[in-house]
C-alpha cells in the first residue's frame, strides 16, 4: 500500500513476557493459582525468542531487575513494514529508548493496570475487569521497522510533535469558538495535557516516525522549538 499507518496507543495494548535477572540469569515470572488467590514463580524462559530478543536489541535487565519483553509489537512493526510500499508509519505510545526502559535504576519493570480509570501497579487484583499494560520500547520499534525498509525519520516527545505542528493555535481557536465558558476551560485543561511534560502526557508519550520509499523529508516536527512562533503573552 502507499499512504500513511497512525496507531495510537496499539502497541502498549500487546501481551508481554515479564523476565527478571537472577543469578546472572534471565528467568521468567509465571502465576500460578492457590486457594487464597495467585503466586508468582520464576522459571526457565517459556520461549528462548526472549533470550534472542535481547540479543538483538543488544541491551537487558541487570541483576535483580524486572522488565517487560513485548515481542508481538516487533512483529506487527515487521508487518506494516511489509505492508507498506510508500510512506509513513506514525506510532504514539507511551514508552522509551531501550537504554532507558532497561535501564538500571527502572528495577519494577513498566508493568501498569487501570481500574475505572485508576492506577495500580497489582494485576491480581479486579482480575478480568482493569486493563494491563506495560511501556514500550522504541528503540526495538525502529530496529524492527529498519529490517524491513522503514527508515527511522524521528523520535520525540509529544509535546515538541504537538507543539511544532501548530498544536497552541488550534487550542485557541478551538476555545475562541466555544460560547460556553465552562466547556471551553475543559477543552483547555483536556488539550493542555496532552502537551504538559510534568504531571501530563506531553513527555511520557512520544512520536515514531519511520517513512519507506520518501527520501529524507523535512518534517515540521523536527523543527527547534526555538523556531515555532508562539501566541501572545495573554495566552
Amino acid at each position: 500500500m502507499e499512504g500513511c499507518i497512525l496507531s495510537n496507543e496499539l502497541a502498549d495494548a500487546f501481551p508481554v513476557h515479564v523476565v527478571e535477572k537472577r543469578d546472572g540469569e534471565l528467568k521468567e515470572v509465571f502465576v500460578t493459582a492457590t486457594g487464597d488467590g495467585f503466586t508468582e514463580e520464576l522459571r526457565p524462559l517459556s520461549t528462548s525468542a526472549i533470550a534472542e530478543h535481547f540479543h538483538w536489541l543488544g541491551t537487558a535487565p541487570v541483576e535483580g531487575n524486572r522488565a517487560e519483553v513485548n515481542l508481538q509489537a516487533v512483529r506487527w512493526m515487521q508487518e506494516v513494514g511489509r505492508l507498506l510500499g510508500r510512506g509513513f508509519v506514525l506510532t504514539v505510545d507511551y514508552g522509551y529508548p531501550a537504554a532507558e526502559l532497561y535501564a538500571p535504576w527502572r528495577r519494577n519493570g513498566t508493568l501498569m493496570c487501570y481500574h475505572r480509570h485508576s492506577a495500580g501497579e497489582n494485576p491480581y487484583q479486579h482480575v478480568g475487569c482493569q486493563d494491563i499494560t506495560a511501556h514500550v520500547d522504541f528503540t526495538a520499534l525502529q530496529l524492527a521497522g529498519e529490517e524491513v525498509g522503514l527508515a527511522p525519520l524521528w523520535l520525540g516527545e509529544q509535546y515538541r510533535f504537538l507543539l511544532a505542528l501548530g498544536f497552541v493555535e488550534a487550542l485557541i481557536e478551538l476555545q475562541a469558538r466555544e460560547p460556553d465558558e465552562k466547556n471551553a476551560r475543559a477543552l483547555r485543561l483536556t488539550l493542555k495535557n496532552l502537551i504538559l511534560p510534568d504531571g501530563g502526557m506531553g513527555e511520557t508519550f512520544k512520536v515514531l516516525i519511520q517513512g519507506k520509499g520518501v527520501g529524507s523529508p523535512e518534517l515540521h516536527c523536527a523543527r527547534s522549538l526555538r523556531s515555532i512562533p508562539m501566541p501572545p503573552a495573554g495566552f
